[in-house]
């Protein structure tokens, strides 16, 4: 086992308990679980053809400090995926901030907390409808992750650059979504670049999700 990457989870997990255990009167609690036609992942498809169920848990602090799980059925190296996460976002009228941390988890994989297992710092910033965010990979700084995504209405756009160390590795994603009711969510998604071995472009993606507040 990696102790760098076991260490991480502690900090994440230890992250989880201090907001869930000694802020629970200052914390907003939400849940929510989530229907997928198929794992949609920078562009690319996890779970193939099959779809995908996942669930969420956060606890948002007023300070800005946040901390959450969220698992779905489906993940990397055959198994389903648990991420941690805990960060700080803050709202400055129309901007924001938000910075933070992820530990992705393959449990079911026999190299999980190892070269399976992955984490990433992120740095992100808002203004309005518009949000874009730098994901860094913490054991390969030079692997990254741009994201720029808008929301206006019904509608949503994407636009994601995967960078990498082996340039054969990276490639651009970009998605349009459209919500005609509540929490349904229609996708098309184009991924291109020397990264995409399996090209299945344009992947349709339908998804449904119910949220919950936890008092």
């Amino acid at each position: 086992m990696k102790s760098k990457q076991i260490r991480n989870v502690t900090l994440a997990a230890l992250g989880l308990c201090i907001v869930g255990a000694t802020l629970p009167a200052y914390a907003a609690t939400s849940a929510s679980v989530s229907v997928s036609s198929m794992y949609l992942w920078r562009g690319m498809t996890i779970s193939g053809a099959g779809p995908a169920v996942s669930g969420d848990f956060y606890f948002n602090h007023d300070s800005g400090a946040y901390a959450g799980i969220w698992t779905s059925s489906e993940g990397a190296s055959g198994s389903h995926e648990t991420d941690l996460n805990v960060g700080f976002s803050k709202k400055f009228g129309e901007a924001g901030i938000d910075v933070g941390y992820y530990e992705y988890l393959y449990p079911e994989s026999p190299k999980s907390i190892s070269d399976s297992d992955a984490s990433e710092y992120y740095i992100g910033g808002s203004y309005g409808p518009v949000s874009a965010k730098l994901l860094i990979n913490t054991d390969e700084t030079k692997n990254m992750y741009l994201t720029i995504d808008g929301m206006w209405g019904n509608f949503g756009a994407h636009i994601g650059s995967t960078m990498n160390k082996d340039s054969e590795n990276e490639y651009n994603d970009f998605n349009v979504s459209y919500m005609p009711v509540a929490n349904l969510t229609w996708t098309v998604s184009v991924a291109s670049g020397k990264g995409v071995k399996d090209k299945e472009d344009p992947l349709f993606v339908v998804s449904y999700k119910w949220p919950f507040d936890i008092k």
